[in-house]
């Protein structure tokens, strides 16, 4: 298996990341975001390359520069999950963050049920739960819910519809500290918004060979 994208010359790498906290506000991880360039904005026009540049600068910028000693939660397209390419990252350094897209196909499921049982762990992106979903939340492990302007009575509803599952919740883009004070009451383990932390940008040189192209040959 090649990787999706290879490098020619030394160029500049860029990722962003946002911190991630359990309730103690003790650091659990960092999400990392497709950026383009040192305005720390993303332009996204496909989806599969915003993953596969966030994975390629994640090797070449270093997981430790980048995450320290903490998870790293990447967001996934299907064909990245269907692909195989996921192979190429340490199942117990990342969190495997399927984007809100994603639908509950058979062939999604199974290829997340197969992540799963390598160790990696399951995150939904941005979900509201509905019943065509099930499948997802089977096989997760965390499920994110973008609380901002989000009423608590229709917190509370998300949250009594996952409880029937074994998933931890996270709470995405927390703003204020009254929205913090409701996710915790309601059972939220995880937290990430503004209200904590804006994204930070991270970049540097790349080096010329592609170490996910590397990696997934050395594995293929």
């Amino acid at each position: 298996m090649e990787g999706t994208v290879t490098t020619d010359s030394a160029t500049e790498a860029y990722v962003s990341r946002q911190p991630i906290y359990r309730t103690q506000l003790d650091l659990f991880g960092y999400e990392l975001l497709f950026r383009d360039g040192v305005r720390d904005r993303a332009v996204i026009v496909d989806g599969d390359r915003a993953t596969a540049a966030v994975i390629l600068n994640f090797f070449e910028l270093g997981m430790e520069r980048i995450v320290g000693k903490n998870r790293a939660f990447i967001n996934l397209t299907r064909n990245f999950i269907l692909d195989g390419h996921c192979a190429s990252l340490p199942h117990d350094r990342v969190v495997l963050e399927v984007l809100e897209d994603v639908t509950a196909d058979p062939e999604v499921v199974r290829a997340l049920r197969d992540l799963s049982a390598q160790g990696y762990t399951i995150a939904l992106d941005d979900f509201i739960y509905e019943d065509s979903l099930r499948p997802l939340v089977e096989v997760a492990d965390i499920v994110k819910v973008d609380v901002l302007g989000v009423d608590r009575d229709a917190l509370a509803r998300q949250v009594s519809a996952l409880s029937r599952f074994q998933v931890r919740l996270l709470a995405e883009k927390v703003e204020t500290q009254e929205q913090f004070e409701i996710c915790k009451d309601l059972g939220f383990e995880y937290f990430q918004g503004f209200f904590f932390c804006k994204p930070k940008l991270i970049h540097g040189k790349q080096v010329p060979t592609n170490r996910l192209a590397a990696k997934s040959r050395h594995q293929g």
